[in-house]
């Protein structure tokens, strides 16, 4: 089994635990009631997602019936043995989960994680800005890597233009016109000083750059991007995007 499949079943095989664990077994007023039926059913459809109703993993875990206690031809079952099974049953189930889901995180701490998935879950962790997660999380969680970074650089273009107002002009030639040094529309500091001269002609760099050796091979040639370089230029050009929130019109 593969660690992105294992990974995926642990969040399905808690949350049957949990609805094992949410059971008062002393609201039960008679055996074979339909909610343990259908609780039962989820159970083994988990089971049957994770392992594969043939597998050997499968008979080893399923599950036959949340009701344990004895039956009698003779006579009905009194309510409170029958109770006490029922909790025996959900004990049972619970414990055989656990034990899944315990043999899987021992297998994925064990498992060297692949270069997609650390930059996955690396992506998850990041404070990107809004535009540039709503437009590129999809993508590159899809392994879309160069398509997610070509789209981020749209994203910034596309926010430099309406902060701007500079709708004549794309790419490379609106970076170079937006944050000019010498006479910009977008400044970032105190122009009056040689420290914030210096900050914004580096800045019309970073963004001009960004265009150039980022978005324009992307936009004319087929690129495959490694997914970790991916997540570094996205985090990049996010914070040109968050650094674009600060500036102020000339």
């Amino acid at each position: 089994m593969t660690s992105e499949k294992m990974r995926a079943a642990i969040p399905r095989l808690q949350k049957r635990i949990e609805e094992l664990g949410e059971i008062d077994v002393n609201t039960i007023q008679a055996r074979g009631e339909p909610r343990f039926r259908s609780l039962e059913q989820k159970i083994d459809e988990t089971l049957v997602d994770t392992f594969g109703h043939d597998s050997v993993e499968y008979e080893r875990y399923h599950l036959w019936q949340l009701d344990t206690a004895s039956m009698n031809m003779m006579y009905e079952t009194p309510l409170h043995e029958v109770r006490v099974g029922y909790q025996s049953g959900i004990d049972r189930a619970i414990a055989t989960l656990q034990t899944v889901i315990d043999l899987f995180e021992e297998k994925l701490d064990a498992a060297p994680e692949s270069p997609a998935n650390r930059a996955r879950r690396a992506l998850g962790d990041l404070d990107l800005h809004p535009e540039i997660a709503e437009t590129t999380t999809k993508l590159f969680e899809n392994g879309h890597y160069a398509n997610a970074v070509e789209d981020a650089c749209k994203v910034l273009d596309g926010l430099v233009k309406i902060r701007s107002k500079k709708f004549d002009l794309s790419g490379t030639e609106l970076m170079q016109k937006v944050f000019s040094a010498k006479n910009p529309v977008l400044a970032f500091n105190d122009l009056s000083t040689e420290t914030g001269q210096s900050e914004q002609q580096g800045m019309m760099f970073l963004y001009s750059g960004a265009m150039l050796a980022l978005r324009n091979p992307r936009a004319h040639e087929i690129i495959k991007d490694d997914p970790e370089q991916a997540l570094e230029y996205i985090a990049f050009l996010s914070l040109l995007a968050k650094a674009l929130d600060r500036t102020t019109k000339t």
